[in-house]
């Protein structure tokens, strides 16, 4: 995977008070997602890598230095290569779309719009 992607990622994370990715898989999605999402050519695919990217951001807990979430970035940027990223991006896209399922089965329905606070 590309470097540049990676420090999109970190920045990402950095810049949003992101903390630690519970896990390495967790971590692998982000940089996964997020690369996909650049780089996907089918607007559906594209789609789907972004919200994947949220979810994973979203998963985050903790409040990690910035040292400690590059240490995880680069070793699970290290277990990516062009010939398992497809794979391995459908491995992260998989409970995304059962939660969006989830949802949507709701009463058949999407769920409804929220709506703003009262003031």
């Amino acid at each position: 995977m590309n470097t540049r992607h990676i420090a999109i990622a970190a920045a990402l994370l950095a810049t949003g008070g992101a903390a630690a990715a519970q896990t390495a898989t967790e971590a692998r999605c982000i940089i996964l997602s997020n690369a996909f999402a650049k780089q996907a050519k089918d607007a559906n695919a594209q789609k789907l890598a972004e919200a994947s990217l949220y979810f994973y951001l979203g998963r985050i807990a903790g409040q990690p230095t910035t040292a400690q979430m590059k240490a995880v970035m680069d070793q699970q940027a290290k277990t990516i290569t062009e010939a398992n990223a497809g794979t391995l991006m459908q491995d992260c896209a998989l409970p995304v779309q059962s939660k969006v399922a989830l949802l949507e089965s709701l009463n058949g329905q999407s769920p409804p719009p929220a709506t703003p606070p009262k003031k």
